[in-house]
């Protein structure tokens, strides 16, 4: 009786075995929200570089990367190669299109109605005319969207043909997953990955303009059609901590969330790039931001020096 309720109990648990296999064993699993994602370097290396321990920090962000400038090599990663929105990161392509043009930066730009839709928080008005250079600087320091069209607009381009070139900047610098379909960053089709970003800022950071207004927390200019004078102050809070922001830009949309991408260097010389997307409120992002600004140059430098034998 018992060798016989024995042989049933197997026959039913291989029945249920391979009913489980049949169903189950076929589909993929897959992890929600893996924590880490390292990749040895910008781009990927065929050499096996030693990787920083980074399983105990945890980023409240939808994807994030710190690189060390003096190797390219990826300190932290969470997500880089994921498609996100990027906002008003996009305005570095915008900028950096229109200085490729060498343009005369003090040429005057008048703001047309065109340049003021869907932007009610911009500080600039429709009939006020600014030189290019105050114009540049308000769009990436203060992310203002009506600078930003007025730059393209100032380019003599039809719009489509400007974002065309914005396209053709991201490819030829490698941003192979990006596509833009806008130059403000309020579209939520243009996207890119934290991979990506790291490229942007970094070819940002050949700009002089681009480099004056992510370092200087205020800038004050004058109106060229009226006595007045207009303040803008920089939307990246990382200008007033104890890093140099070698260049740097924040974005905002509600389907991108909060981002950021900057250089920063420290005392002692060692640069970092850290990339922020997808934070959930504006005070996490630089709480984020600086969390990962204190990790990566902790550990910059030494992956070169595990390369190197020391």
């Amino acid at each position: 009786m018992i060798l016989r309720k024995l042989l049933t109990y197997g026959i039913l648990t291989i029945v249920f075995s391979l009913v489980y296999l049949t169903v189950y064993g076929s589909k993929k699993i897959e992890i929600e929200n893996p924590i880490i994602y390292d990749q040895p370097s910008l781009p990927e290396s065929t050499e096996a570089i030693p990787i920083c321990n980074t399983r105990g920090m945890a980023i409240n962000a939808k994807s994030a990367l710190i690189v060390d400038n003096s190797n390219d090599a990826w300190i932290y990663a969470k997500h880089p190669t994921r498609v996100r929105p990027i906002a008003s990161l996009t305005k570095l392509l915008t900028a950096m299109v229109y200085l490729d043009l060498n343009p005369n930066l003090d040429t005057t730009i008048y703001i047309s109605g065109r340049d003021c839709y869907e932007s009610a928080k911009s500080h600039i008005y429709k009939g006020e005319a600014y030189i290019a250079k105050d114009l540049l600087i308000a769009a990436l320091m203060s992310s203002d969207n009506r600078a930003a069209r007025a730059i393209a607009t100032a380019s003599g381009m039809a719009r489509l043909k400007f974002i065309e070139k914005m396209n053709q900047k991201a490819r030829a610098i490698g941003m192979m997953d990006t596509k833009l379909f806008e130059v403000t960053g309020l579209d939520e089709r243009n996207v890119a990955t934290a991979s990506d970003v790291t490229f942007l800022i970094k070819e940002a950071n050949k700009y002089p303009v681009i480099k004056k207004a992510s370092s200087v927390y205020t800038y004050r200019c004058k109106l060229q059609n009226k006595n007045r004078y207009k303040r803008f102050i920089n939307t990246n809070r990382l200008v007033r901590s104890r890093w140099k922001v070698e260049a740097g830009k924040t974005g905002f949309i509600l389907e991108a969330d909060y981002c950021l991408a900057s250089i920063l260097k420290d005392k002692w010389g060692k640069e970092i790039t850290v990339v922020v997307l997808g934070s959930p409120t504006n005070n996490i992002r630089f709480s984020v931001a600086r969390k990962m600004a204190f990790f990566g140059f902790k550990r910059a430098g030494r992956i070169s020096d595990q390369i190197a034998g020391r």
